[in-house]
C-alpha cells in the first residue's frame, strides 16, 4: 500500500526516543510505525477517544496537583521558619492535611497511568 498523504507530527525528545525505540523493536520506520499506530487506535473508535481524553485528564491532574504540593511545601518551610524561631503557627494542621491530600491525588493518578500502560 502506497501511503501518499504526509502529516507534520510534534513530539518531545522523550516521546520521540520512546517511538522510534518501538518502531525499531517491531522493524518499521518511526513514520511507520506512527501511521500504523495512529490508524490501529483510529479503528477503535470511541475507545480510543475515551483513553486520549482519560490519560489527558490524568496528567492535568497531576500538574494542578503538583502547583499544589509546591505552594503546600512553600508554607511547610513558612511555618518552620517561624516554630524555630520560638513563635507559634496554627497553621500546622490545615497544612500537613493539605499536603497529605495532594499526595494521595498525585499517587492514585500515577498509579492510574502506570496501570494503562
Amino acid at each position: 500500500m502506497q501511503r501518499d498523504h504526509v502529516r507534520s507530527v510534534r513530539l518531545t525528545a522523550d516521546e520521540l526516543a520512546t517511538v522510534q525505540h518501538a518502531a525499531r523493536t517491531v522493524g518499521l520506520t518511526t513514520a511507520g510505525f506512527l501511521a500504523d499506530a495512529a490508524v490501529a487506535l483510529a479503528r477503535t473508535h470511541g475507545e480510543a477517544k475515551v483513553w486520549l481524553v482519560d490519560q489527558r485528564t490524568l496528567v492535568e491532574e497531576l500538574m494542578t496537583t503538583v502547583a499544589q504540593l509546591a505552594r503546600a511545601g512553600n508554607n511547610l518551610n513558612q511555618i518552620a521558619r517561624v516554630l524555630n524561631s520560638g513563635g507559634h503557627s496554627d497553621g500546622v494542621d490545615r497544612t500537613a492535611e493539605r499536603v497529605l491530600k495532594a499526595a494521595v491525588r498525585v499517587e492514585a493518578a500515577a498509579v492510574e497511568i502506570a496501570r494503562r500502560r
